[in-house]
């Protein structure tokens, strides 16, 4: 009979992420909003020592890019260290954003943590109590992309009495919604008959395989744009012999959130106004900071209203107008219009728009449409490779101006 272990699982800490695209806030609120990795992180930990863990899992991108700030760099440092004061051991992959083959400072980390090579797959074995536990198999990424499907190399070394758990960053072969690194097959890591597969890089929590093993997403600890919503965190994982169950942990300091809100029946936009302030209320009372989107709905009237960027901006600045003097913030990020007036709520407009839709969501051309620009000299020096979550974001706000364009169409709006 094995002896029974217990671990965080953790992936994706992505620390110091720069939050670019959030500096028109205030200062004080993005200043939150940039340190919340690092407080997520630190919740992480915390909920280690509480738990009393047996080790922690990191499976990879734990800085956000390969030249690792030396901030970053001492706050992982510190919270090691906190580990390290319990007793408690660390295991760490490196992905495809923080791969070895980056810049940085390098530090000494304490003797708790354990790096795996970038070079082939790679056992460590944890001691409990001087005896073997648990046989740790790990690969850090040598560069930013790494192609080749590694799982041929997580072979099982000793016997069936101690646990056998592999960590990896990658995705699943033929996934088309992220970038693609290190594929595997699910039925390839269920076939190692290990106990546990620890992954990393899909920021979506998701469990691929329920028992033996279990194959696991954390997804990332804190969300970073408006795409990453609702509870981010980490799972605790407990082992007793063959069985094995997961418990999720939330560690994100700020929320992500996105709010339907139909128009129908309303007859001005101070009624909409009101709606909106109704939602966030409802958000501030769960005393958690919260990035808020809304996505106006429906048909109505006051649909002519929302066509311009301009009404669009000033119902952004009102709704914020209050939250910039409050530590526990609702910030509304941006509001998507998606609102018909009655006389465009035809089949004709409506199937085209659910074609465009349908178009842009499965559109598999990208690299096609901006060859050209690649050849330009000015585009080779200022412009890096656009990751498949940025092409989707472009192809998001392509859609938006089309779809923003042919409803002033439809209603008589001229630009000016």
């Amino acid at each position: 009979m094995k002896n029974s272990i217990t671990f965080i699982h953790a992936a994706d800490l992505h620390l110091d992420s720069p939050f670019v695209g959030l500096k028109y806030l205030p200062p004080q609120l993005f200043e939150k909003i940039r340190e919340s990795t690092f407080l997520a992180f630190s919740k992480v930990i915390t909920s280690a020592i509480n738990e009393k863990v047996d080790f922690v899992l990191l499976s990879g991108d734990l800085y956000d890019g390969e030249e690792r700030s030396l901030k970053a760099q001492l706050k992982l440092k510190k919270e090691f260290d906190r580990l390290a004061e319990v007793g408690i051991e660390v295991f760490v992959i490196h992905g495809n954003h923080d791969h070895t083959g980056g810049k940085w400072i390098d530090l000494q980390w304490p003797d708790n943590v354990h790096v795996f090579s970038s070079k082939v797959v790679e056992m460590k074995t944890y001691l409990k109590n001087e005896t073997p536990v648990a046989h740790i198999y790990g690969y850090s990424y040598p560069s930013r992309s790494v192609q080749e499907n590694m799982t041929q190399q997580y072979k099982k070394q000793g016997n069936s009495s101690v646990y056998h758990i592999g960590m990896l960053h990658g995705s699943i072969e033929g996934n088309k919604d992220h970038d693609v690194y290190c594929p595997f097959k699910v039925n390839e890591l269920i076939n190692k008959e290990f106990d546990y597969w620890a992954l990393g890089h899909i920021h979506k929590r998701q469990i691929l395989h329920e028992k033996n093993p279990i194959i696991a997403y954390p997804g990332n600890i804190q969300g970073r744009h408006r795409k990453e919503t609702g509870k981010k965190g980490c799972y605790l994982v407990e082992m007793q012999d063959d069985t094995a169950s997961t418990t999720f942990i939330s560690t994100e300091e700020v929320i992500w959130e996105e709010v339907e809100l139909s128009i129908e029946g309303l007859t001005s936009v101070s009624e909409l106004i009101k709606k909106c302030e109704h939602s966030i209320e409802q958000f501030r009372k769960t005393g958690c900071s919260t990035c808020l989107t809304f996505a106006f709905t429906g048909t109505g009237d006051i649909s002519s209203f929302l066509q311009t960027p301009q009404t669009i901006q000033d119902l952004l600045e009102a709704l914020n107008d209050v939250e910039s003097e409050n530590d526990q913030f609702v910030w509304v990020v941006k509001i998507l219009n998606k609102t018909y007036e009655p006389s465009q709520n035809n089949p004709n407009l409506v199937s085209f728009l659910t074609d465009l839709h349908t178009t842009v969501e499965n559109y598999q051309s990208f690299s096609e449409v901006i060859r050209p620009l690649e050849q330009h000299p000015v585009y080779k020096k200022y412009i890096s490779e656009f990751t498949l979550e940025e092409q989707q974001q472009l192809l998001k706000e392509a859609e938006q101006l089309l779809h923003s364009e042919l409803l002033q169409q439809q209603s008589g709006v001229k630009k000016i």
